[in-house]
């Protein structure tokens, strides 16, 4: 359902909302496929604090999911992709090139920019609205989980013993691709309204490798610390018995 927008101020407002969760969650969950990727490398490192590292890990993923049960939302009212989409259509004229050319009349290319048509295709547009609806399977079970789960708990499955995430299990493969489509289809229009893109890529991203590292580091120094003071002990006990 199309969300109520006084002006195309609104709309940005919206804009920015949503690509911030889209964003985020797109961090987080790099981040945590990132970490799972780093265990081989460091397992070591990962045992010495596991408690840490299961929380760590879980933070991530439920961030991930928290934030995109609000992007798929199929709530009338909710900024999601779905009612966002659909307040495009309803609105489709903001993005006509006048408007298009008032918006980035301080911008030093909006010449050129404004050469090609910025009106959305509509029927680009139904498919990316179906894409953020209930229809698309992947979304439904989103959406169940969301309501039973996330977002509510549901005290009939509690009581039942029910383990939803058995009955509809969400694949990190399929958590990639909402957060991946959601992001390319945001970005389709945010760079037909505005000429902007929002990047997945955190300046810093890496910075968990110069934390394992670091500790890597201690503990192979600790290790060889260790080993050299047994060296010196065994050394002078063999002095003694001779």
């Amino acid at each position: 359902m199309q969300l109520n927008i006084r002006h195309e101020e609104d709309f940005g407002k919206l804009l920015d909302s949503l690509a911030d969760d889209l964003v985020q969650a797109n961090i987080h969950f790099r981040l945590y496929e990132d970490l799972k990727k780093s265990i081989p490398e460091f397992v070591s490192i990962f045992n010495e604090s596991n408690a840490f590292w299961h929380l760590t890990f879980r933070s991530h993923l439920d961030a991930t999911l928290f934030r995109l049960c609000r992007v798929y939302d199929q709530y009338n009212t909710s900024l999601s992709l779905l009612n966002w989409l659909d307040t495009i259509k309803a609105n489709i004229h903001i993005f006509d090139v006048p408007n298009f050319k008032k918006r980035l009349k301080d911008n030093p290319f909006v010449e050129s920019l404004a050469s090609e048509s910025r009106r959305p295709d509509e029927e680009q547009l139904d498919i990316d609205i179906e894409f953020a609806s209930e229809r698309n399977p992947l979304v439904k079970k989103l959406i169940i989980l969301r309501n039973n789960l996330y977002a509510h708990k549901s005290e009939k499955n509690v009581r039942l013993e029910r383990d939803l995430l058995k009955t509809y299990p969400i694949k990190h493969k399929e958590i990639g691709s909402l957060l991946k489509d959601g992001i390319s289809i945001l970005n389709r229009y945010a760079s037909l309204f505005r000429a902007q893109i929002f990047s997945t890529q955190m300046v810093g991203h890496d910075d968990y490798l110069h934390v394992l590292n670091c500790v890597k580091s201690y503990l192979d120094n600790l290790k060889a610390e260790r080993e050299a003071e047994y060296h010196r002990y065994s050394e002078i006990k063999n002095k003694k018995t001779t």
